[in-house]
């Protein structure tokens, strides 16, 4: 044996060692990484929490001192010694004895709708006939009747002050306005009065850009321009801020509650970011180190890796294409079923349309039809979809209780339905509909399973624990278990029952009924289970978690009023569709124009002044019915709106929007019903404007 072979078998021998200590030392290295980043992270969202409590702190303050002053100074304006006319000496004795009890109001004026002082405590220098050096609140306290802050600016004698003025009413009648002067050191104090850190910065800025307090830099800039004190604008919330001396903070700005002011608190930026330098080192060691020891593991696995990739993508891709075809294949004999239902029909109808007795028997087919295929539809679709849409909080009493009938015709005659539902069953969050349908699923198995009769009960019950039974899920629930005392799964196949497109049952069947329950019972939070009998028999469990909120009253479409608009536009760029949807909202008596894109839609809203709502379908091209709904919103708020779609995604994306959605195929009363609801949302929507409009107006 070469020397090079000897090293060769031992680097062979060695490598499980090597491995095996890779596989400690890789995790301990990120762990060490992670916590330590973590730790930074933590600390620094704690600052950054601080900052953000005390800049709102501070505003809430200011907004309360402005209030305060507002009020007391509204107080003094009711007193009638400011009855026209004003007696100066009574005033000059009021406003004096005012200004000892308030020490913030350095001067109490009355001015005129000119902005003349009319009186003034202290007595004015200057003589009559001087006006107000900040005109702009003064104009708007006697243009509204409403309290006005004024900017803070520098009186003559160098004061940096504003002024809070509010009107002397008599008769409804604005007379005179009051107006007290507060320096802009009372604002300061409030910043301070915050337990603002040494080292820290607060200033108050207006939206006009000018500068109201601060507790940094030159006091010689209050009543100018903000710019003096700091180089970078400032926005609402975590920013960062240069000041006009080079400093760098880390602020959060908010803006203060009634006033056109922002207050703004900064820390020293190093300050911030010397968190980060404590731990740099250790950090760039720790990912210099994992990223030799994942290099080296990498070297050892790549060719294991892309070996093991090649055979998993052409696994995969035979199952996909295994999946697909027997999926398309049953769809496919379902949907030619259908059209063979609907090719008869209709043949039917041409040869003997004056034998009404035949016509109601074809039609009556042709809707059984479109039920089954509705039905079909509806179970590819909740196996596709990934979200809870339709979730309600409900009482699993009510759900279950009626759609036993359901039930019942799904068990067929020859199988008995017993009923053990618990009368004081927890709240749960699902989706009604989906339960049904998972329900219906279970039980058309177990009678499929039992051709010479049999029993299924349907069983429903609280779980104090569901982890005792599951092993997974953690807290209190419900179980509803659906039993049976047929022949029982087969053992090799009780773990592989909920899988796509399983079946024992042949090529008839499409394997995607106990799919459709696991699906339901993962989508709301739980999980589904199958187990065999002690003797005979299967049972199909769903967990579901006990909701946290209360379970409320799902509106219905019968107890909805009958509120139908007058005329609906429909768009829909399927002429098929289009048509279909005319008939059906034609039906319910109301006006219709239609459109076949959402850019004819709205060139018709343009020249239109009678229609109430537009009913569109959500996939279109060019602007689909979401990016109708915007422009509608935007341009006629007047108008309701509600979408129409085929596809489970559409149908989350419009719940999401906030306006009904139709699931295509809908009967008439599913379309009144979203009509209904659309007009609903529309009056809601214009009632809220109103209040908003009032209180905006009344401040």
């Amino acid at each position: 044996m070469t020397p090079n072979d000897h090293k060769q078998r031992l680097m062979a021998k060695s490598r499980p060692f090597l491995l095996l200590a890779l596989a400690a030392l890789i995790p301990v290295a990120i762990i060490s990484g992670v916590i330590d980043v973590y730790v930074i992270q933590a600390r620094k969202a704690t600052l950054e929490q601080v900052l953000r409590e005390r800049a709102g702190y501070a505003a809430a303050a200011l907004s309360k001192e402005v209030s305060m002053q507002i009020q007391l100074l509204t107080m003094l304006s009711d007193s009638p010694r400011l009855d026209p006319p004003v007696d100066r000496r009574d005033f000059l004795e009021l406003a004096g004895r005012m200004r000892m009890r308030i020490p913030a109001w350095q001067i109490i004026r009355v001015t005129d709708p000119r902005g003349r002082i009319l009186l003034s405590n202290p007595p004015l220098h200057s003589g009559p006939g001087a006006v107000v050096v900040e005109a702009d609140s003064n104009d708007r306290v006697f243009d509204t009747g409403k309290p006005a802050i004024g900017n803070v600016v520098r009186g003559p004698g160098g004061l940096a002050a504003f002024p809070v003025r509010v009107p002397v009413s008599r008769d409804g009648k604005t007379v005179y306005g009051l107006t007290a002067v507060i320096a802009a050191q009372t604002l300061t104090d409030v910043l301070r009065s915050n337990g603002l850190p040494v080292t820290w910065a607060a200033w108050i800025e207006s939206e006009s850009g000018t500068l109201l307090a601060s507790s940094v830099g030159n006091v010689d800039f209050v009543g100018g321009p903000v710019a003096a004190l700091r180089k970078t604008p400032v926005f609402d919330g975590l920013g960062l801020t240069q000041m006009a001396d080079g400093e760098e903070l880390q602020s959060y700005s908010a803006k203060v509650d009634g006033l056109p002011w922002r207050v703004t608190l900064g820390m020293p930026l190093g300050q911030y970011q010397a968190l980060s330098a404590q731990s740099f080192r250790f950090l760039v060691l720790i990912v210099m180190l994992t990223a030799v020891l994942s290099s080296f593991a990498i070297w050892l696995f790549v060719r294991e890796l892309r070996a093991r990739r090649i055979e998993e993508a052409a696994i995969a891709n035979w199952q996909r294409m295994d999946a697909l075809g027997r999926l398309t294949g049953g769809v496919a004999h379902d949907f030619n079923n259908l059209l063979m239902v609907f090719q008869s029909g209709v043949e039917s109808i041409r040869r003997r349309r004056n034998d009404e007795k035949r016509l109601d028997q074809v039609l009556n087919m042709m809707v059984e039809a479109v039920d089954r295929g509705k039905s079909m539809t509806q179970r590819l679709l909740s196996f596709s979809r990934r979200s809870n849409r339709g979730a309600e909080t409900i009482l699993l009493q009510k759900p279950i209780g009626d759609a036993e009938k359901l039930f019942q015709q799904a068990a067929l005659d020859n199988v008995t339905l017993n009923m053990a539902i618990d009368r004081d069953l927890w709240p749960v969050t699902i989706d009604p509909q989906a339960l049904t349908t998972a329900l219906i699923n279970i039980v058309t198995n177990a009678r499929e399973a039992m051709a010479s009769g049999g029993g299924v009960t349907i069983k429903a019950r609280n779980v104090q624990d569901l982890f005792a039974e599951t092993k997974k899920l953690v807290g209190p629930g419900i179980v509803i278990t659906v039993s049976d005392d047929g022949p029982g799964i087969p053992r090799q196949y009780v773990h592989r029952v909920f899988e796509p497109f399983f079946t024992t049952k042949g090529a008839a069947a499409s394997g995607l009924g106990l799919t459709q329950v696991y699906s339901f019972a993962e989508r709301s939070g739980g999980m589904a289970t199958a187990a065999n009998g002690d003797s005979r028999g299967s049972s199909i469990s769903i967990y579901l978690p006990r909701a946290s909120g209360e379970a409320v009253l799902a509106a219905s479409p019968e107890a909805s009023a009958p509120f139908l608009p007058r005329k609906v536009l429909i768009v829909d760029d399927n002429a098929a569709s289009l048509q279909a949807a005319r008939l059906g909202v034609e039906e319910l008596g109301l006006e219709v124009a239609a459109a076949g894109s959402g850019q004819e839609a709205l060139a018709i809203l343009d020249g239109a002044q009678d229609l109430d709502l537009v009913l569109s379908d959500v996939m279109m091209p060019g602007m689909n019915g979401l990016q109708l709904r915007d422009e509608v919103r935007r341009r006629f708020p007047a108008i309701g709106f509600a979408l129409m779609t085929g596809y489970s995604e559409d149908l989350e994306a419009g719940a999401k929007a906030g306006v009904p959605v139709l699931s295509k195929p809908f009967t008439a009363d599913e379309l009144r019903y979203a009509l209904v609801r659309a007009m609903e949302d529309r009056d809601r929507k214009a009632e809220n404007v109103i209040p908003l409009w009032r209180v905006a107006t009344a401040d």
